[in-house]
């Protein structure tokens, strides 16, 4: 090899560290991050505000939620032990059949039933079973009687203490659930039994939706 292409060759080799050493280290710093996301994310995204309840006492279970301080509600209470918001009005719908229940409730938004509190057709359903099970107070049964659920202070029963909603019904309620034993039958909660039973779905009962805190 002749000393021109000797020269070029050491040339080549001592630009290409240089560029080595410029690059820093080409491996990637470690894996990729995940690209999934919760739907509480997801929900997050789309609802950037978040929902201000208000408790005076500080120890209730059951707290208006609105805008403007203590003793306002923009239509919506908040479980503070299990975190859902229920719709302050109890019987915004009447009797109605399951498929058209879960329709309305699905629908239902700002400014129907009382509510001034942002929400979209989407955010609202039924309660599952378990969610009814969750406000069930078994001890209110047979005496003083329905309906079946604590009061605002989660202590009391409904009846005999502060009440947190309007419009309750000591009757059966539809919940999301359906019967997996029998399609054709969806779980109800009887808000006067404190019973959960199974429904045929073309039955007219009544609709108390929730949503998620957010």
């Amino acid at each position: 090899m002749n000393d021109s292409k000797k020269t070029g060759l050491v040339l080549v080799i001592a630009l290409g560290a240089i560029g080595l050493v410029l690059a820093g280290n080409l491996d990637p710093p470690g894996p990729p991050a995940p690209t999934m996301v919760t739907l509480q994310q997801l929900s997050d995204r789309l609802h950037p505000t978040s929902d201000t309840c208000y408790d005076n006492a500080g120890t209730n279970r059951f707290v208006d939620c609105g805008t403007t301080g203590f003793g306002t509600s923009n239509g919506t209470v908040k479980d503070m032990q299990t975190g859902l918001i229920w719709l302050k009005n109890a019987n915004c719908f009447g009797l109605t059949n399951w498929a058209d229940a879960n329709i309305k409730a699905a629908a239902l938004a700002n400014g129907q039933c009382g509510l001034s509190d942002g929400s979209k057709a989407g955010d609202w359903r039924l309660p599952t079973v378990e969610e009814w099970g969750a406000i069930n107070m078994v001890s209110c049964y047979p005496f003083p009687g329905g309906p079946t659920i604590p009061d605002k202070t989660g202590s009391a029963c409904y009846l005999t203490g502060i009440q947190w909603a309007t419009n309750v019904q000591s009757n059966v309620y539809w919940s999301s659930s359906t019967n997996t034993a029998n399609p054709s039958d969806a779980w109800a909660w009887d808000l006067f039994s404190r019973e959960v039973n199974g429904g045929t779905k073309t039955f007219n009962l009544y609709v108390w939706p929730v949503r998620v805190s957010r």
